[in-house]
């Protein structure tokens, strides 16, 4: 602090000083002619006076009647012979206000006939500023520094104290404690940067618990296939029957199969942390994309004894990134088949001046209070973990991302046909 605290004093201090000298300088330069013109006004009275009173007498006269006047004027007077040596700028001088000012108007010189200049002068010397010794000089600056000084080390100690309090924030920080708050004064200088350090604090410890979260779900999902992988290896070891072997093997493809999807599912759902660093958004032709998109499910429906039925768009065309809808499609109407018992229903609408990409099923639907839950990576709402029905709880949670990526949101609510309705909305493309 000390240190902070003389370093602006100095700069204060010789900026204040500096500033005052310059101030100084230029006012004097701006302000002389017109100096001169208001004393030039000032002493006009008193020329004429002695002027009038001097005028018809000889040089020892004039001088008689100056001794005589002296005692009654409080300035010097005297006469001289010949005109003083003077510049070009206190010939202006003259010519402009009749008369010559020195030494800060102090001296005073016109001649006795403004008619013959060359003739005899008058001189003034008038009282000038009471005189200031150097020692009174260094007395008031270093008051006015000392002042200036008092004032910045009460600012400096209170800036101080703010700026330790965001050190000691850090440093908990910095040691793992991610509930470290810094509080400061609502009036204090870094209150702003006080603020935007505890949001980046918790913004922190929110993507910490997220990623232990992530990593104690990713672990307890990657446990049951690597088990059923390393029993299914010692049957094999122990087992003689080739039929026998044969269909462990293809059971252990089935994990590994499981493990693949696993990995394909956490990677997209890693490339899609953060929604600025999406790719251009493309302007496609609404039905062409939907019918491309949902050739596969159909297929996956017929299999699944469930019908599928793609709604005519009454949109022309969206602006969206197509591989990342086409996902978000996927695994909406893969979820929606899952749990679907007869009947599932693809749209893609206009809602005020948004898209909705929206899935309905005809399945026991998500209850309301599950529907903030469903979207959180590795949830799922049933125990299901075997590899036809069970999912890993991330294909809702990547949907929610693609629909940030898009600027718009996920939506959970309930179907006409009676099941859950799934909804993507995203702004819609301008006409």
């Amino acid at each position: 602090m000390k240190r902070l605290f003389l370093r602006l004093w100095l700069l204060v201090g010789a900026s204040f000083l500096i500033t005052l000298l310059l101030i100084n300088l230029i006012f004097n330069r701006i302000y002389l002619p017109t100096q001169q013109q208001i004393f030039a006004e000032q002493v006009r009275g008193q020329l004429y006076a002695l002027r009038q009173g001097l005028q018809g007498k000889d040089e020892t006269a004039q001088q008689h009647q100056l001794a005589q006047w002296q005692p009654h004027y409080g300035i010097a007077l005297a006469l001289l012979a010949a005109p003083p040596p003077i510049t070009p700028e206190e010939q202006q001088q003259l010519q402009r206000n009749g008369m010559i000012a020195r030494q800060k108007f102090e001296i005073v010189w016109a001649p006795l006939d403004p008619a013959h200049p060359d003739g005899p002068w008058l001189q003034l010397h008038l009282p000038g500023e009471p005189p200031t010794s150097l020692y009174l000089t260094l007395v008031a600056y270093s008051v006015m520094l000392a002042l200036f000084g008092l004032c910045l080390y009460a600012w400096s100690r209170l800036l101080w104290r703010d700026l330790d309090a965001l050190r000691v924030h850090a440093d908990r920080i910095g040691a793992g404690d991610l509930q470290a708050r810094a509080q400061v004064s609502p009036r204090s200088q870094i209150r702003v940067i006080v603020e935007h350090s505890n949001r980046m604090a918790a913004r922190v410890a929110e993507l910490v618990q997220r990623q232990r979260d992530l990593t104690h779900a990713i672990s307890h999902e990657l446990r049951t296939p690597i088990a059923r992988v390393a029993f299914g290896l010692d049957l094999m070891q122990d087992s003689d029957d080739p039929a026998r072997r044969a269909r462990l093997a293809q059971g252990l493809h089935g994990d590994l199969a499981e493990l693949d999807r696993l990995v394909s599912e956490l990677l997209a759902y890693e490339r899609l942390e953060h929604p600025s660093e999406g790719e251009p958004l493309q302007r496609i032709e609404a039905n062409d994309w939907l019918q491309a998109c949902l050739a596969d499910a159909q297929r996956d429906a017929e299999r699944a004894g469930v019908v599928l039925r793609v709604q005519p768009s009454a949109l022309p065309r969206v602006d969206a990134e197509p591989r990342l809808l086409q996902l978000a499609l996927s695994n909406l109407v893969g979820n929606a088949l899952r749990h679907a018992r007869a009947q599932v229903e693809v749209s893609l609408v206009g809602v005020a001046d948004r898209a909705c990409l929206r899935v309905d099923d005809d399945g026991p639907g998500i209850a309301e209070a599950d529907r903030e839950k469903v979207v959180r990576p590795f949830t799922r709402l049933d125990d299901s973990r075997s590899r036809d029905t069970g999912g890993f709880g991330l294909g809702l949670a990547i949907v929610g991302r693609i629909a940030a990526r898009h600027q718009g949101e996920l939506r959970i609510g309930r179907a006409t046909l009676g099941g859950a309705r799934l909804e993507v909305h995203w702004p819609l493309a301008a006409s």
